[in-house]
């Protein structure tokens, strides 16, 4: 009976421990499964707080259909506190939806480097938003955007590029506008590679609007430029070879009489007025030179009055090599500035120094002067 008794008592304790046991591992799975680990956590935390400031500057309120490309700048500032790389892109949209990359030049100049042409965006950018999707890099024989084109901005930096835009001469007349967008992402402030996949981001943006014009008809000649002879370039009496009074009653003054009235110089002030060979655009029908206003009015940038969407196109990859290449552009581009100085920021502190130096120097005078007077 006693043996029973144990036997029960034993068995009643090891299904005890065992249900402990299993309730304690199925408490440790709850945790486990319900709190993401430490490094997720950062990881999620640094990429919502990674944006980038975008904003474009001195874009003309015209530009011409078949006119000269005209210049302004695009501005991408780093105010996280990553580290962070993407892709440079201009969204361009006309009123009427009408807009087609055929219709447009566009190109860009990064900082130190030469003037390149930009690129349809893969993926379908063209037709995105009824828009253009215009991509400031290159893209390889696979139809994706290259690793060169990936650019790194470190945390509270900013970068401009300087981009120039031109219409065909059948592009759509009428309001449009632009919008600087990129894709990218941040850095992971330990690895330096890429948090996630990247974004687009285009909210919140300052983007410009302007109105795509006929050339005016500037290179019709008027009539008083028809190239017919004014009054003024008519043959005067002196001029036929008439002698004068004074050159009959002094033969003397005949020899000088004939070079000072000189016939071929009557049919070149009569062909045209000096103003038509002065003036190339009137005679080219050319419009105005880049940068200057097109319209008779004010050419400041005005605010884009066209709703433009976040692009919806397949993105472009972000790869550990497209990384490394933007680290390694990024230095270079730095050593750069540290090599050339910073222009006039070296004379003024060389300038300083110099009157530091001088200021020193005459408090050296004054003190020993006083020592000399002092011990005499």
């Amino acid at each position: 009976m006693s043996i029973r008794r144990s036997l029960a008592l034993a068995g009643v304790a090891a299904l005890t421990s065992s249900l402990v046991l299993t309730g304690a591992q199925g408490a440790m799975a709850v945790g486990s499964t319900g709190t993401p680990s430490a490094s997720a956590t950062a990881q999620a935390d640094q990429k919502s707080k990674y944006a980038l400031d975008l904003s474009v500057h001195g874009v003309p309120s015209t530009f011409i259909a078949g006119g000269a490309p005209r210049e302004f700048t695009y501005k991408i500032d780093n105010s996280s506190k990553h580290d962070g790389v993407f892709y440079p892109f201009v969204k361009l949209k006309n009123k009427q939806g009408s807009l087609e990359a055929a219709n447009l030049k566009l190109e860009y100049q990064l900082p130190g480097e030469a003037w390149q042409t930009g690129v349809v965006a893969p993926g379908g950018g063209e037709h995105d938003d009824d828009s253009v999707l215009m991509l400031l890099g290159g893209v390889g024989s696979n139809g994706n955007a290259t690793d060169d084109s990936l650019l790194l901005l470190n945390r509270g930096e900013s970068l401009t590029i300087k981009v120039r835009l031109s219409f065909t001469e059948d592009a759509p007349l009428g309001r449009a506008g632009l919008v600087p967008v990129v894709f990218g992402g941040a850095l992971d402030d330990n690895t330096h590679l890429p948090v996630g996949n990247g974004d687009f981001s285009c909210d919140g943006i300052r983007g410009a609007g302007f109105t795509i014009k006929k050339a005016t008809p500037t290179g019709k000649p008027t009539p008083t430029h028809t190239g017919k002879p004014t009054p003024s370039g008519k043959p005067t009496p002196s001029g036929t070879g008439t002698p004068s009074s004074s050159a009959s009653a002094t033969p003397t003054t005949t020899p000088t009489t004939e070079p000072t009235t000189p016939a071929p110089t009557t049919p070149a002030t009569g062909t045209a007025s000096p103003s038509v060979s002065a003036s190339p655009s009137a005679s080219t029908g050319a419009p105005a030179p880049s940068g200057g206003a097109t319209d008779g009015g004010s050419d400041a940038q005005q605010p884009i009055d066209i709703p433009v969407s976040v692009p919806k196109v397949t993105p472009p990859k972000i790869t550990p090599a497209g990384v490394t290449k933007a680290k390694a552009a990024a230095d270079k581009a730095s050593k750069n500035l540290a090599t050339t100085g910073g222009g006039d920021d070296t004379t003024a502190i060389a300038a300083a120094g110099g009157a530091v130096l001088v200021a020193g120097v005459g408090t050296l005078v004054v003190l020993r002067r006083r020592k000399s007077g002092q011990q005499a």
